[in-house]
């Protein structure tokens, strides 16, 4: 399995205002603006604590930061106490989200938010499933998963693969990929490829996306259809310009 934590620890090198910034941009740009001020915040796989830095510094409170590695629980209790002047009512714990009863141990939240995780951990129906769980009635969720593409299949060997060949392969890999991810991010959305959105990095990106085991994905279609099995309804949805990016699902729990 990938380890993530590290990954996320070497990113908050590079952690500044403007990163933290355009993650409170993100934020708002699912939510709205002023939709956080005081409302409860479960952010699932905190990596680094950026978005629940970002949702502190937008008035979510309290503000519960949950990851299974604890190199991200503690990189974020760090990037905490760095980045945010009031960090009272915020903390960070270790917790699986395939665990039901650490799930439960936490509570409701108003809004419950999980970027690009769920679909690494093995079993992505139950983590979706005890993720719907924490979401008070009429709270949010927000959850980005694969987009299914042709290549998905092809991508899950070169991710199972990564986490097999040792350093020295996976600099090779990461050598071999990196040029071709920049050109094919560039074809794809006419943009510079290296601008990042939610305050990313795209370095620690590609490893991450590289390395990124368990992997899982699914279509819009199917997504949809297990969110309303679920009694959410569907708020908006965002479709990647990459074809093989995260798709952004915004529910409200009915």
């Amino acid at each position: 399995m990938f380890k993530f934590g590290e990954n996320w620890a070497s990113f908050s090198k590079r952690l500044n205002e403007s990163r933290i910034q355009d993650a409170m941009r993100s934020l708002i740009s699912l939510f709205g603006e002023g939709a956080l001020n005081g409302r409860s915040f479960l952010d699932i796989g905190c990596g680094s604590g950026l978005l629940s830095i970002a949702a502190a510094r937008l008035g979510a409170r309290p503000v519960v930061g949950m990851d299974l590695d604890p190199v991200s629980v503690v990189t974020s209790q760090d990037n905490a106490a760095l980045w945010l002047e009031d960090s009272s009512g915020v903390s960070f714990r270790q917790a699986s989200v395939l665990d039901s009863a650490d799930m439960s141990a936490l509570g409701a939240f108003d809004v419950v938010y999980s970027w690009g995780v769920l679909h690494h951990t093995g079993n992505m129906a139950l983590a979706l499933e005890n993720a719907v769980r924490r979401v008070r009635p009429h709270g949010l969720l927000m959850i980005a998963i694969y987009n299914k593409h042709w290549s998905s299949s092809g991508w899950r060997f070169v991710k199972w693969s990564y986490n097999r060949v040792g350093s020295v392969g996976q600099r090779l890999l990461i050598c071999f990929f990196t040029p071709v991810i920049l050109i094919a991010k560039w074809l794809v959305t006419r943009r510079n490829p290296l601008h990042m959105q939610r305050g990313m990095d795209f370095m620690h990106n590609i490893i991450d996306w590289l390395g990124g085991y368990p992997y899982e994905y699914a279509s819009p279609t199917k997504m949809r259809a297990i969110l309303e099995a679920f009694g959410l309804e569907m708020l908006q949805l965002h479709i990647p310009r990459v074809p093989t990016g995260c798709n952004e699902f915004v529910c409200r729990r009915k």
